[in-house]
């Protein structure tokens, strides 16, 4: 699919993951590997909660709350789900781009003993796309509701973590998919 603001996939093409067995990749596999061993039921909850089918769901609740509750007319509660949609879309697009360029092994697979309470995801872990489209949705609509946007942050940040704790994400997938994030929902709303 083209991209709607980006002018290529990799325009937000974050540096390589660290490298497989290194020092700062076995820090990451292991800090997985704890929330494994040790998963509060606090953690299991948000993990749990965080693997639903599809996250845009999740994330046109949120807007169509807030726009239900700021009364917006039909044609800015168009306007803010159309900006919301396409930039979650150019981050999915850029995500993608990263995990098919960098073919990080995801942790389940690095170390058998990490027990994954959801689905496994089938493809590259580096960038986390929960947190690239989360991220996108909630930085969107944070500008457009901005008495709203520390608890939408905050709701993204979870969705990120929440693949940690779920075991199949590393924190340097989350840190990177909440920077691309960042910058395509700050050209998402430069236009």
């Amino acid at each position: 699919m083209r991209p709607f603001f980006l002018t290529s996939g990799e325009q937000f093409r974050p540096g390589p993951p660290p490298a497989f067995g290194t020092p700062a990749y076995l820090a990451a596999l292991a800090e997985v590997r704890r929330f494994s061993d040790t998963r509060t039921a606090d953690q299991l909850r948000i993990a749990e909660f965080w693997a639903m089918p599809t996250v845009a769901a999740f994330w046109n609740e949120q807007a169509t709350t807030l726009i239900a509750r700021d009364r917006l007319d039909e044609r800015r509660a168009a306007r803010v789900l159309a900006l919301m949609h396409m930039a979650t879309m150019d981050a999915n697009i850029a995500c993608h781009d990263a995990k098919y360029t960098y073919w990080l092994i995801r942790p389940y697979r690095a170390d058998r003993a990490i027990i994954t309470p959801i689905a496994r995801p089938q493809h590259p872990s580096y960038p986390s796309d929960h947190a690239c489209a989360s991220g996108t949705s909630a930085y969107v609509l944070g500008v457009l509701f901005s008495a709203d946007a520390q608890r939408l942050a905050a709701l993204a940040d979870e969705a990120g973590e929440s693949r940690l704790y779920a075991g199949i994400h590393y924190r340097f997938d989350k840190d990177a998919g909440l920077r691309i994030a960042r910058q395509v929902a700050a050209l998402a709303l430069r236009h």
